[in-house]
Protein backbone atom coordinates (compact mmCIF):
# COMPACT_ATOMS: atom_id res chain seq x y z
CA UNK A 1 0.00 0.00 0.00
CA UNK A 2 0.96 3.48 -1.00
CA UNK A 3 1.68 6.00 2.12
CA UNK A 4 -0.47 9.26 1.78
CA UNK A 5 2.75 11.14 0.96
CA UNK A 6 3.00 8.73 -1.76
CA UNK A 7 -0.60 8.94 -2.57
CA UNK A 8 -0.86 12.96 -2.70
CA UNK A 9 2.12 12.85 -4.46
CA UNK A 10 1.05 10.59 -7.27
CA UNK A 11 -2.71 12.74 -7.34
CA UNK A 12 -0.35 15.51 -8.12
CA UNK A 13 1.26 13.76 -10.61
CA UNK A 14 -1.53 12.81 -12.55
CA UNK A 15 -3.43 15.82 -12.12
CA UNK A 16 0.00 17.59 -13.36
CA UNK A 17 -0.33 14.89 -16.28
CA UNK A 18 -4.36 15.09 -17.25
CA UNK A 19 -3.68 19.17 -17.33
CA UNK A 20 -0.97 18.38 -19.90
CA UNK A 21 -2.39 16.24 -22.11
CA UNK A 22 -5.73 18.43 -21.58
CA UNK A 23 -3.32 21.44 -22.50
CA UNK A 24 -2.14 19.43 -25.70
CA UNK A 25 -5.82 17.82 -26.86
CA UNK A 26 -7.14 21.80 -26.40
CA UNK A 27 -3.66 23.28 -28.55
CA UNK A 28 -4.27 20.20 -31.03
CA UNK A 29 -7.90 21.30 -31.43
CA UNK A 30 -7.12 25.13 -31.83
CA UNK A 31 -4.50 24.19 -34.37
CA UNK A 32 -6.59 21.95 -36.87
CA UNK A 33 -9.33 24.65 -36.70
CA UNK A 34 -6.69 27.09 -37.87
CA UNK A 35 -5.09 25.19 -40.50
CA UNK A 36 -7.54 24.06 -41.76
CA UNK A 37 -9.28 27.43 -42.06
CA UNK A 38 -5.71 28.63 -43.62
CA UNK A 39 -5.42 25.45 -46.05
CA UNK A 40 -9.19 26.09 -47.26
CA UNK A 41 -8.89 29.46 -47.79
CA UNK A 42 -5.30 29.17 -49.93
CA UNK A 43 -7.03 25.93 -51.83
CA UNK A 44 -10.33 28.03 -52.23
CA UNK A 45 -7.93 31.51 -54.25
CA UNK A 46 -6.64 28.78 -55.98
CA UNK A 47 -9.56 27.10 -57.68
CA UNK A 48 -10.78 30.78 -58.66
CA UNK A 49 -7.47 31.26 -60.17
CA UNK A 50 -8.07 27.91 -62.22
CA UNK A 51 -11.56 29.16 -62.72
CA UNK A 52 -10.43 32.44 -63.96
CA UNK A 53 -8.10 30.69 -65.98
CA UNK A 54 -10.43 28.41 -67.92
CA UNK A 55 -13.08 30.55 -68.57
CA UNK A 56 -10.69 33.61 -70.10
CA UNK A 57 -9.02 30.35 -72.28
CA UNK A 58 -12.63 29.47 -73.45
CA UNK A 59 -13.69 33.01 -73.79
CA UNK A 60 -10.39 33.79 -76.01
CA UNK A 61 -11.09 30.73 -77.73
CA UNK A 62 -15.03 31.06 -79.44
CA UNK A 63 -14.06 34.89 -79.94
CA UNK A 64 -11.48 34.10 -81.94
CA UNK A 65 -12.75 31.36 -83.81
CA UNK A 66 -15.72 33.41 -84.73
CA UNK A 67 -13.73 37.08 -85.44
CA UNK A 68 -12.27 33.92 -88.49
CA UNK A 69 -15.81 34.05 -89.74
CA UNK A 70 -16.28 38.18 -89.34
CA UNK A 71 -12.63 38.56 -91.80
CA UNK A 72 -14.32 36.50 -94.38
CA UNK A 73 -17.58 38.21 -94.54
CA UNK A 74 -16.05 41.31 -94.82
CA UNK A 75 -14.09 40.59 -97.68
CA UNK A 76 -13.88 43.78 -99.86
CA UNK A 77 -14.07 41.82 -102.95
CA UNK A 78 -17.79 40.55 -101.47
CA UNK A 79 -19.47 37.01 -102.43
CA UNK A 80 -16.78 34.93 -103.72
CA UNK A 81 -17.80 32.49 -106.92
CA UNK A 82 -17.48 29.25 -104.63
CA UNK A 83 -19.61 31.05 -102.25
CA UNK A 84 -17.60 30.64 -99.68
CA UNK A 85 -16.67 26.96 -99.77
CA UNK A 86 -12.89 27.47 -99.55
CA UNK A 87 -12.37 29.51 -97.21
CA UNK A 88 -14.88 27.33 -95.24
CA UNK A 89 -12.96 24.32 -95.46
CA UNK A 90 -10.01 26.69 -94.56
CA UNK A 91 -11.37 27.58 -91.23
CA UNK A 92 -13.28 24.59 -90.38
CA UNK A 93 -9.79 22.81 -90.27
CA UNK A 94 -8.09 25.65 -88.51
CA UNK A 95 -10.88 26.43 -85.82
CA UNK A 96 -11.77 22.73 -84.90
CA UNK A 97 -14.56 23.82 -82.53
CA UNK A 98 -17.19 23.74 -85.80
CA UNK A 99 -20.06 20.75 -85.98
CA UNK A 100 -20.43 22.43 -89.74
CA UNK A 101 -20.38 25.77 -91.83
CA UNK A 102 -22.56 27.43 -93.93
CA UNK A 103 -23.78 30.45 -96.14
CA UNK A 104 -27.25 31.13 -96.20
CA UNK A 105 -28.20 33.48 -99.08
CA UNK A 106 -30.86 36.32 -98.82
CA UNK A 107 -33.58 34.61 -99.02
CA UNK A 108 -32.82 32.37 -96.11
CA UNK A 109 -31.83 29.19 -98.01
CA UNK A 110 -28.45 27.23 -96.99
CA UNK A 111 -26.55 27.46 -100.38
CA UNK A 112 -23.54 26.43 -99.64
CA UNK A 113 -21.13 24.58 -96.68
CA UNK A 114 -18.15 22.54 -95.64
CA UNK A 115 -18.06 19.54 -94.77
CA UNK A 116 -20.82 18.36 -97.17
CA UNK A 117 -21.73 15.75 -95.49
CA UNK A 118 -23.48 17.76 -92.84
CA UNK A 119 -24.77 20.14 -94.72
CA UNK A 120 -28.50 20.33 -95.47
CA UNK A 121 -28.23 22.30 -98.80
CA UNK A 122 -31.94 23.79 -99.92
CA UNK A 123 -33.28 24.07 -96.33
CA UNK A 124 -34.86 27.53 -96.24
CA UNK A 125 -35.66 29.10 -92.37
CA UNK A 126 -38.83 30.91 -93.32
CA UNK A 127 -40.43 27.97 -94.42
CA UNK A 128 -39.49 26.14 -91.47
CA UNK A 129 -39.96 29.21 -89.17
CA UNK A 130 -36.07 28.87 -88.10
CA UNK A 131 -35.67 32.64 -89.44
CA UNK A 132 -35.93 34.19 -86.44
CA UNK A 133 -32.09 35.40 -86.04
CA UNK A 134 -31.52 34.93 -89.35
CA UNK A 135 -33.59 38.38 -89.74
CA UNK A 136 -32.04 39.73 -86.60
CA UNK A 137 -28.44 39.85 -88.23
CA UNK A 138 -30.26 41.40 -91.62
CA UNK A 139 -31.77 44.01 -89.11
CA UNK A 140 -29.34 44.72 -86.97
CA UNK A 141 -25.88 44.19 -89.10
CA UNK A 142 -23.96 42.59 -85.96
CA UNK A 143 -22.95 38.78 -85.33
CA UNK A 144 -25.45 37.12 -82.95
CA UNK A 145 -25.01 33.89 -81.14
CA UNK A 146 -28.13 31.78 -80.09
CA UNK A 147 -28.77 29.46 -76.95
CA UNK A 148 -27.45 26.22 -77.17
CA UNK A 149 -29.40 23.61 -78.45
CA UNK A 150 -30.33 20.51 -80.15
CA UNK A 151 -30.18 20.26 -83.64
CA UNK A 152 -31.49 17.77 -86.49
CA UNK A 153 -28.49 15.92 -86.38
CA UNK A 154 -28.69 15.45 -83.26
CA UNK A 155 -25.75 17.78 -82.11
CA UNK A 156 -26.07 19.98 -79.14
CA UNK A 157 -24.32 23.36 -79.82
CA UNK A 158 -24.58 27.05 -80.26
CA UNK A 159 -25.54 28.65 -83.58
CA UNK A 160 -22.98 31.58 -84.85
CA UNK A 161 -24.78 33.98 -87.28
CA UNK A 162 -22.56 36.46 -89.22
CA UNK A 163 -24.38 38.74 -91.48
CA UNK A 164 -22.60 39.57 -94.98
CA UNK A 165 -23.38 42.54 -96.94
CA UNK A 166 -21.87 44.15 -100.31
CA UNK A 167 -22.00 47.49 -100.84
CA UNK A 168 -24.60 48.22 -98.27
CA UNK A 169 -26.88 45.42 -99.78
CA UNK A 170 -27.41 42.17 -97.53
CA UNK A 171 -26.35 39.25 -99.46
CA UNK A 172 -26.67 36.63 -96.53
CA UNK A 173 -25.53 34.74 -93.24
CA UNK A 174 -22.00 32.82 -92.83
CA UNK A 175 -23.59 30.35 -90.56
CA UNK A 176 -22.01 28.25 -87.78
CA UNK A 177 -22.80 25.33 -85.22
CA UNK A 178 -20.02 25.46 -82.73
CA UNK A 179 -20.64 21.91 -80.83
CA UNK A 180 -20.63 21.68 -77.48
CA UNK A 181 -18.25 18.50 -77.76
CA UNK A 182 -15.51 20.62 -78.97
CA UNK A 183 -16.34 23.06 -76.10
CA UNK A 184 -15.96 19.84 -73.84
CA UNK A 185 -12.41 19.35 -74.88
CA UNK A 186 -11.04 23.26 -73.43
CA UNK A 187 -12.27 22.16 -69.87
CA UNK A 188 -9.45 19.13 -69.70
CA UNK A 189 -6.92 21.86 -68.02
CA UNK A 190 -8.70 20.92 -65.06
CA UNK A 191 -6.32 17.49 -64.59
CA UNK A 192 -7.65 17.40 -60.94
CA UNK A 193 -10.33 14.13 -61.12
CA UNK A 194 -12.04 15.49 -57.81
CA UNK A 195 -13.09 18.77 -59.67
CA UNK A 196 -15.92 19.11 -61.98
CA UNK A 197 -17.19 21.79 -64.43
CA UNK A 198 -19.81 23.37 -65.16
CA UNK A 199 -21.51 25.90 -67.65
CA UNK A 200 -25.01 28.44 -66.88
CA UNK A 201 -26.48 30.68 -69.40
CA UNK A 202 -27.78 34.21 -67.58
CA UNK A 203 -30.74 32.42 -67.08
CA UNK A 204 -29.97 29.56 -65.23
CA UNK A 205 -30.26 27.20 -67.85
CA UNK A 206 -26.87 24.16 -67.76
CA UNK A 207 -25.02 24.07 -70.92
CA UNK A 208 -22.42 21.86 -69.70
CA UNK A 209 -22.17 19.41 -66.57
CA UNK A 210 -19.10 17.49 -66.36
CA UNK A 211 -20.39 15.42 -63.49
CA UNK A 212 -23.06 14.15 -65.68
CA UNK A 213 -25.32 14.84 -62.71
CA UNK A 214 -27.67 17.66 -64.69
CA UNK A 215 -29.64 17.03 -67.95
CA UNK A 216 -28.03 20.14 -70.57
CA UNK A 217 -31.10 22.59 -71.63
CA UNK A 218 -32.39 22.45 -67.81
CA UNK A 219 -32.93 24.71 -65.37
CA UNK A 220 -30.47 24.74 -62.37
CA UNK A 221 -33.00 25.71 -60.31
CA UNK A 222 -35.07 22.92 -61.04
CA UNK A 223 -32.17 20.82 -58.76
CA UNK A 224 -32.06 23.40 -55.60
CA UNK A 225 -34.13 22.97 -52.66
CA UNK A 226 -35.53 26.22 -51.16
CA UNK A 227 -33.94 24.97 -47.69
CA UNK A 228 -30.71 25.78 -49.81
CA UNK A 229 -30.51 29.24 -49.12
CA UNK A 230 -26.24 29.37 -49.70
CA UNK A 231 -26.19 27.21 -53.20
CA UNK A 232 -29.35 29.49 -54.44
CA UNK A 233 -26.85 32.72 -53.05
CA UNK A 234 -24.14 31.27 -55.04
CA UNK A 235 -25.77 30.76 -58.40
CA UNK A 236 -27.91 34.16 -58.17
CA UNK A 237 -24.32 35.38 -58.11
CA UNK A 238 -23.06 33.62 -61.05
CA UNK A 239 -25.84 34.69 -63.13
CA UNK A 240 -25.39 38.03 -62.55
CA UNK A 241 -21.94 38.11 -64.08
CA UNK A 242 -20.11 37.95 -60.67
CA UNK A 243 -17.18 36.22 -59.86
CA UNK A 244 -16.28 34.47 -56.31
CA UNK A 245 -15.78 31.39 -54.13
CA UNK A 246 -18.84 29.84 -51.80
CA UNK A 247 -19.64 26.60 -50.51
CA UNK A 248 -22.43 25.10 -49.56
CA UNK A 249 -23.47 21.12 -47.81
CA UNK A 250 -23.65 18.36 -49.62
CA UNK A 251 -27.37 17.11 -49.16
CA UNK A 252 -27.04 14.04 -51.61
CA UNK A 253 -24.07 12.87 -49.59
CA UNK A 254 -24.01 10.70 -46.41
CA UNK A 255 -20.79 12.05 -45.25
CA UNK A 256 -22.63 15.75 -44.07
CA UNK A 257 -19.41 17.27 -46.13
CA UNK A 258 -19.50 20.61 -48.11
CA UNK A 259 -19.30 21.54 -51.67
CA UNK A 260 -16.65 24.44 -52.60
CA UNK A 261 -17.03 26.29 -55.77
CA UNK A 262 -15.15 29.23 -57.61
CA UNK A 263 -17.41 30.32 -60.39
CA UNK A 264 -16.40 33.11 -63.22
CA UNK A 265 -18.09 34.91 -65.99
CA UNK A 266 -17.75 33.47 -70.03
CA UNK A 267 -18.64 36.79 -72.64
CA UNK A 268 -19.03 35.46 -75.79
CA UNK A 269 -20.53 38.70 -78.20
CA UNK A 270 -24.29 38.77 -76.74
CA UNK A 271 -23.86 35.39 -74.23
CA UNK A 272 -22.88 36.11 -71.02
CA UNK A 273 -22.48 32.68 -69.50
CA UNK A 274 -20.85 31.60 -65.97
CA UNK A 275 -18.84 29.10 -65.42
CA UNK A 276 -18.67 27.32 -62.20
CA UNK A 277 -15.78 24.55 -60.65
CA UNK A 278 -16.70 22.57 -57.52
CA UNK A 279 -14.74 20.24 -55.80
CA UNK A 280 -15.42 17.92 -52.55
CA UNK A 281 -14.29 19.47 -48.74
CA UNK A 282 -12.39 16.44 -48.68
CA UNK A 283 -9.82 17.77 -51.57
CA UNK A 284 -8.63 20.10 -48.64
CA UNK A 285 -8.67 17.14 -46.21
CA UNK A 286 -5.75 15.67 -48.41
CA UNK A 287 -3.84 18.66 -48.70
CA UNK A 288 -3.05 18.79 -44.65
CA UNK A 289 -3.48 14.87 -44.23
CA UNK A 290 0.55 15.34 -44.10
CA UNK A 291 0.31 17.86 -41.53
CA UNK A 292 -2.21 15.48 -39.55
CA UNK A 293 0.46 12.46 -39.73
CA UNK A 294 3.00 14.45 -38.17
CA UNK A 295 0.57 16.15 -35.50
CA UNK A 296 -0.90 12.74 -34.40
CA UNK A 297 2.57 11.44 -34.00
CA UNK A 298 4.21 14.37 -32.05
CA UNK A 299 0.72 14.33 -29.84
CA UNK A 300 1.66 10.57 -29.15
CA UNK A 301 4.77 10.94 -28.69
CA UNK A 302 4.36 13.85 -26.35
CA UNK A 303 1.85 12.10 -23.93
CA UNK A 304 4.36 9.00 -23.83
CA UNK A 305 6.65 11.35 -22.72
CA UNK A 306 4.38 13.00 -20.31
CA UNK A 307 3.93 9.84 -18.72
CA UNK A 308 7.55 8.83 -18.27
CA UNK A 309 9.32 12.14 -18.23
CA UNK A 310 7.12 14.94 -16.77
CA UNK A 311 9.94 17.09 -16.52
CA UNK A 312 10.17 17.67 -20.55
CA UNK A 313 7.17 18.16 -21.11
CA UNK A 314 7.46 21.70 -22.17
CA UNK A 315 9.74 20.93 -24.84
CA UNK A 316 8.41 18.31 -26.26
CA UNK A 317 5.00 20.79 -26.80
CA UNK A 318 7.41 24.03 -28.08
CA UNK A 319 9.09 21.37 -30.75
CA UNK A 320 5.79 20.16 -32.13
CA UNK A 321 4.65 23.54 -31.92
CA UNK A 322 7.54 24.76 -33.89
CA UNK A 323 7.12 21.59 -36.57
CA UNK A 324 3.52 22.37 -36.73
CA UNK A 325 4.31 26.04 -37.50
CA UNK A 326 6.94 24.96 -40.26
CA UNK A 327 4.44 22.15 -41.81
CA UNK A 328 1.91 24.88 -42.06
CA UNK A 329 4.37 27.36 -43.26
CA UNK A 330 5.71 24.96 -45.98
CA UNK A 331 2.06 24.01 -46.83
CA UNK A 332 1.35 27.78 -46.84
CA UNK A 333 4.18 28.23 -48.90
CA UNK A 334 3.57 25.93 -51.88
CA UNK A 335 -0.26 26.79 -51.94
CA UNK A 336 1.26 30.80 -52.51
CA UNK A 337 3.82 29.45 -55.33
CA UNK A 338 1.07 27.65 -57.17
CA UNK A 339 -1.13 30.65 -56.96
CA UNK A 340 1.42 32.90 -58.20
CA UNK A 341 2.14 30.34 -61.65
CA UNK A 342 -1.61 31.03 -61.95
CA UNK A 343 -2.22 34.44 -61.26
CA UNK A 344 1.28 34.64 -64.38
CA UNK A 345 -1.10 32.67 -66.57
CA UNK A 346 -4.15 34.76 -66.16
CA UNK A 347 -2.25 37.94 -66.13
CA UNK A 348 -1.18 36.38 -69.61
CA UNK A 349 -4.58 35.41 -70.83
CA UNK A 350 -5.21 39.27 -69.86
CA UNK A 351 -3.00 40.59 -71.90
CA UNK A 352 -3.25 38.54 -75.21
CA UNK A 353 -7.30 39.47 -74.66
CA UNK A 354 -5.76 43.14 -74.69
CA UNK A 355 -3.62 42.73 -77.53
CA UNK A 356 -6.68 40.78 -79.15
CA UNK A 357 -8.93 44.36 -78.93
CA UNK A 358 -6.17 46.20 -80.09
CA UNK A 359 -5.97 43.91 -82.72
CA UNK A 360 -9.98 44.66 -83.77
CA UNK A 361 -9.24 48.17 -83.49
CA UNK A 362 -5.77 48.38 -85.70
CA UNK A 363 -6.97 45.69 -88.47
CA UNK A 364 -10.82 47.80 -88.23
CA UNK A 365 -8.72 50.47 -89.49
CA UNK A 366 -6.77 48.76 -91.80
CA UNK A 367 -9.79 47.80 -93.60
CA UNK A 368 -11.26 51.01 -93.66
CA UNK A 369 -8.34 52.66 -95.19
CA UNK A 370 -8.51 51.14 -98.27
CA UNK A 371 -11.92 50.89 -98.76
CA UNK A 372 -12.09 54.64 -98.63
CA UNK A 373 -9.56 55.04 -101.62
CA UNK A 374 -11.06 52.74 -103.28
CA UNK A 375 -14.73 54.25 -102.59
CA UNK A 376 -13.41 57.85 -103.45
CA UNK A 377 -11.14 56.53 -106.51
CA UNK A 378 -14.39 54.57 -108.01
CA UNK A 379 -16.75 58.17 -107.40
CA UNK A 380 -14.39 59.82 -109.45
CA UNK A 381 -14.41 57.22 -112.08
CA UNK A 382 -17.77 57.78 -112.20
CA UNK A 383 -17.41 61.65 -113.06
CA UNK A 384 -17.37 62.54 -117.20
CA UNK A 385 -14.42 64.96 -117.42
CA UNK A 386 -12.23 61.94 -115.93
CA UNK A 387 -9.42 61.59 -118.44
CA UNK A 388 -8.05 58.62 -120.00
CA UNK A 389 -5.11 58.99 -117.36
CA UNK A 390 -6.43 59.89 -114.98
CA UNK A 391 -8.92 56.90 -115.37
CA UNK A 392 -5.79 54.58 -115.53
CA UNK A 393 -4.09 55.73 -112.25
CA UNK A 394 -7.75 55.55 -110.42
CA UNK A 395 -7.74 52.00 -111.43
CA UNK A 396 -4.33 51.32 -110.35
CA UNK A 397 -5.20 52.73 -106.93
CA UNK A 398 -8.21 50.20 -106.91
CA UNK A 399 -5.57 47.35 -107.52
CA UNK A 400 -3.30 48.08 -105.25
CA UNK A 401 -5.71 48.29 -102.09
CA UNK A 402 -7.27 44.95 -103.13
CA UNK A 403 -4.44 43.33 -102.91
CA UNK A 404 -3.24 45.14 -100.09
CA UNK A 405 -7.06 43.61 -98.84
CA UNK A 406 -6.06 40.27 -100.10
CA UNK A 407 -2.94 40.64 -98.48
CA UNK A 408 -4.19 40.89 -94.74
CA UNK A 409 -6.89 38.14 -95.42
CA UNK A 410 -3.90 35.93 -96.60
CA UNK A 411 -2.03 37.26 -93.63
CA UNK A 412 -4.77 36.06 -91.22
CA UNK A 413 -5.36 33.04 -92.42
CA UNK A 414 -1.28 31.92 -92.90
CA UNK A 415 -1.39 32.48 -88.53
CA UNK A 416 -4.11 30.51 -88.30
CA UNK A 417 -2.47 27.62 -89.89
CA UNK A 418 0.81 28.07 -87.99
CA UNK A 419 -0.94 28.10 -84.67
CA UNK A 420 -2.94 24.66 -86.35
CA UNK A 421 0.13 22.90 -87.24
CA UNK A 422 -1.39 22.82 -90.41
CA UNK A 423 0.98 24.88 -93.12
CA UNK A 424 2.23 22.78 -96.22
CA UNK A 425 5.60 22.99 -96.74
CA UNK A 426 7.14 22.06 -100.34
CA UNK A 427 10.73 21.35 -99.63
CA UNK A 428 13.67 21.55 -102.46
CA UNK A 429 16.79 22.76 -102.31
CA UNK A 430 17.10 26.22 -103.47
CA UNK A 431 19.19 29.18 -104.58
CA UNK A 432 19.24 31.35 -101.81
CA UNK A 433 20.48 34.47 -103.92
CA UNK A 434 17.26 33.94 -106.73
CA UNK A 435 15.31 33.66 -103.69
CA UNK A 436 16.36 36.84 -102.45
CA UNK A 437 16.08 38.30 -105.94
CA UNK A 438 12.65 37.71 -106.32
CA UNK A 439 11.87 39.71 -102.83
CA UNK A 440 13.75 42.63 -103.82
CA UNK A 441 11.47 43.15 -107.01
CA UNK A 442 8.88 43.31 -104.41
CA UNK A 443 10.24 46.04 -102.19
CA UNK A 444 12.47 47.73 -104.77
CA UNK A 445 9.84 50.67 -104.92
CA UNK A 446 9.04 51.40 -101.69
CA UNK A 447 13.06 51.49 -101.13
CA UNK A 448 13.67 53.69 -103.99
CA UNK A 449 10.27 56.28 -102.75
CA UNK A 450 12.85 56.69 -99.36
CA UNK A 451 15.98 56.67 -101.31
CA UNK A 452 17.19 53.98 -99.27
CA UNK A 453 20.13 51.90 -100.46
CA UNK A 454 20.11 48.06 -100.08
CA UNK A 455 22.85 46.44 -99.90
CA UNK A 456 23.56 42.63 -100.55
CA UNK A 457 26.40 40.63 -99.16
CA UNK A 458 26.26 36.90 -100.53
CA UNK A 459 29.15 33.96 -101.11
CA UNK A 460 29.75 33.41 -104.61
CA UNK A 461 28.38 31.31 -106.03
CA UNK A 462 25.55 31.54 -103.63
CA UNK A 463 24.59 29.16 -101.47
CA UNK A 464 21.92 26.43 -101.35
CA UNK A 465 19.43 25.58 -98.60
CA UNK A 466 16.49 23.04 -98.21
CA UNK A 467 13.76 24.90 -97.82
CA UNK A 468 10.04 26.24 -99.46
CA UNK A 469 10.67 28.68 -102.27
CA UNK A 470 7.89 30.63 -102.01
CA UNK A 471 7.62 30.57 -97.92
CA UNK A 472 11.25 31.87 -97.95
CA UNK A 473 10.57 34.41 -100.53
CA UNK A 474 7.39 35.86 -98.10
CA UNK A 475 9.72 35.64 -95.31
CA UNK A 476 12.15 37.72 -97.37
CA UNK A 477 9.41 40.40 -98.07
CA UNK A 478 8.34 40.15 -94.58
CA UNK A 479 11.69 42.00 -92.69
CA UNK A 480 13.03 43.47 -95.89
CA UNK A 481 9.34 45.54 -96.10
CA UNK A 482 9.90 45.74 -92.14
CA UNK A 483 13.55 47.43 -92.63
CA UNK A 484 12.31 49.88 -95.12
CA UNK A 485 8.89 51.56 -93.21
CA UNK A 486 11.34 52.05 -90.33
CA UNK A 487 14.58 53.37 -91.91
CA UNK A 488 14.45 56.65 -92.84
CA UNK A 489 14.90 58.40 -95.84
CA UNK A 490 17.97 58.08 -97.16
CA UNK A 491 18.94 54.85 -94.58
CA UNK A 492 20.41 51.71 -95.49
CA UNK A 493 19.89 48.07 -95.58
CA UNK A 494 22.35 45.24 -95.93
CA UNK A 495 21.52 41.72 -96.66
CA UNK A 496 24.03 38.95 -96.20
CA UNK A 497 24.63 35.81 -95.44
CA UNK A 498 27.23 33.08 -94.49
CA UNK A 499 27.98 29.50 -93.95
CA UNK A 500 27.47 27.71 -90.59
CA UNK A 501 28.53 23.84 -89.58
CA UNK A 502 25.29 22.36 -90.81
CA UNK A 503 22.84 25.47 -91.44
CA UNK A 504 23.22 29.02 -93.31
CA UNK A 505 22.65 32.20 -91.81
CA UNK A 506 20.92 35.13 -92.93
CA UNK A 507 20.84 38.51 -91.44
CA UNK A 508 18.75 41.88 -92.57
CA UNK A 509 19.94 44.71 -91.13
CA UNK A 510 18.56 48.17 -90.99
CA UNK A 511 19.98 51.84 -89.82
CA UNK A 512 16.14 52.53 -88.36
CA UNK A 513 14.77 53.43 -85.38
CA UNK A 514 15.74 50.57 -83.29
CA UNK A 515 13.38 48.58 -80.87
CA UNK A 516 13.16 49.39 -77.61
CA UNK A 517 14.20 46.36 -74.92
CA UNK A 518 10.90 46.18 -73.38
CA UNK A 519 9.71 45.26 -76.10
CA UNK A 520 11.94 43.44 -77.68
CA UNK A 521 11.04 40.04 -76.30
CA UNK A 522 7.53 40.17 -77.28
CA UNK A 523 8.23 41.13 -80.84
CA UNK A 524 7.38 37.70 -82.88
CA UNK A 525 4.25 38.05 -80.60
CA UNK A 526 1.03 37.62 -83.04
CA UNK A 527 -1.18 40.91 -83.46
CA UNK A 528 1.69 42.79 -81.21
CA UNK A 529 2.86 46.20 -82.43
CA UNK A 530 5.64 48.63 -80.86
CA UNK A 531 2.68 51.27 -81.54
CA UNK A 532 -1.03 50.04 -81.60
CA UNK A 533 -2.64 53.32 -81.54
CA UNK A 534 -5.07 54.56 -84.37
CA UNK A 535 -2.84 57.38 -85.18
CA UNK A 536 0.64 55.04 -85.64
CA UNK A 537 3.17 56.28 -88.64
CA UNK A 538 3.50 52.73 -89.79
CA UNK A 539 0.67 50.42 -90.93
CA UNK A 540 0.22 46.79 -90.35
CA UNK A 541 -1.32 44.39 -88.61
CA UNK A 542 1.28 43.34 -86.73
CA UNK A 543 1.69 39.34 -88.03
CA UNK A 544 4.15 39.41 -90.40
CA UNK A 545 6.95 38.50 -87.98
CA UNK A 546 4.64 36.23 -86.42
CA UNK A 547 4.29 34.74 -89.90
CA UNK A 548 7.46 34.44 -90.51
CA UNK A 549 8.84 33.26 -86.81
CA UNK A 550 6.08 29.93 -87.91
CA UNK A 551 7.75 30.03 -91.42
CA UNK A 552 11.44 29.82 -90.30
CA UNK A 553 10.53 27.39 -87.68
CA UNK A 554 8.60 25.00 -90.09
CA UNK A 555 11.18 24.65 -92.50
CA UNK A 556 13.45 23.56 -89.37
CA UNK A 557 15.17 26.93 -88.60
CA UNK A 558 15.20 29.26 -86.48
CA UNK A 559 15.11 33.21 -85.95
CA UNK A 560 16.01 35.89 -83.48
CA UNK A 561 16.16 39.65 -83.63
CA UNK A 562 19.02 42.18 -82.09
CA UNK A 563 18.71 45.84 -81.94
CA UNK A 564 19.82 48.95 -80.29
CA UNK A 565 17.16 51.78 -79.97
CA UNK A 566 17.71 54.48 -82.52
CA UNK A 567 20.78 52.44 -84.21
CA UNK A 568 18.78 49.94 -85.92
CA UNK A 569 17.64 46.31 -85.61
CA UNK A 570 19.32 42.59 -87.53
CA UNK A 571 16.94 40.01 -88.16
CA UNK A 572 18.96 36.80 -88.21
CA UNK A 573 17.46 33.42 -89.20
CA UNK A 574 19.11 30.34 -90.10
CA UNK A 575 17.84 27.59 -92.73
CA UNK A 576 19.00 23.95 -93.24
CA UNK A 577 21.91 23.52 -95.66
CA UNK A 578 21.03 21.77 -99.08
CA UNK A 579 21.44 18.18 -99.11
CA UNK A 580 22.45 18.13 -96.10
CA UNK A 581 22.25 14.50 -94.12
CA UNK A 582 19.17 14.96 -92.01
CA UNK A 583 15.85 13.35 -91.55
CA UNK A 584 14.29 15.05 -94.57
CA UNK A 585 10.94 13.18 -94.26
CA UNK A 586 10.06 15.46 -91.03
CA UNK A 587 10.10 18.33 -92.89
CA UNK A 588 8.12 17.22 -96.25
CA UNK A 589 5.45 15.66 -93.88
CA UNK A 590 5.67 18.96 -92.14
CA UNK A 591 1.93 20.59 -91.95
Amino acid sequence: MLDKKSRWNLIVFAVIVLLLIGSIVFFWMRANVEVRSIVEDQYQNQQLILTQYISSSLEELLNERVLLLEVMARNEQGVPEDLFVSDFETIYKAAEIYHVLEFIDANGTVVSGYPSENVPYGYNLHENNNEWAFEEVRRTGEVYISEPRMTMEGIYGSFVWVPVFEDGEFRGTIFGIVSDENIIRQFDATSNSSNSVYLLNSEGEIIYDQSGTYEKGTDYFDYISGYEVERLDIVQAQISGQEGNGKYPDTGSDQGQDILISYSPVSWYNKNWSLGLTSPGSAVDRLIVSVYVKLFTVAGLSVLFILFLGSQVYFILLNWNRSLEDEVEKKTHELKQSNESLIAANLKLKELDRLKTEFLSMVSHELKTPLTAMKTSSEFLLEEKCDQDTRKQMLALINRNVDRQARMVDDLLDISRIESNRMNFEMENINLGEALDHSLENISKPARDKNIDIKVNMPEPAPKVYADKDKLIQVFVNLLSNAVKFTPVGGEIRVSAKELAAKIEVSVSDNGIGIDPENLEHIFDKFYQIDSTSTRKVGGCGLGLAISKGIVEGMGGSIRVESETDKGSTFIFTLQKADYNLNNDDLNNRE
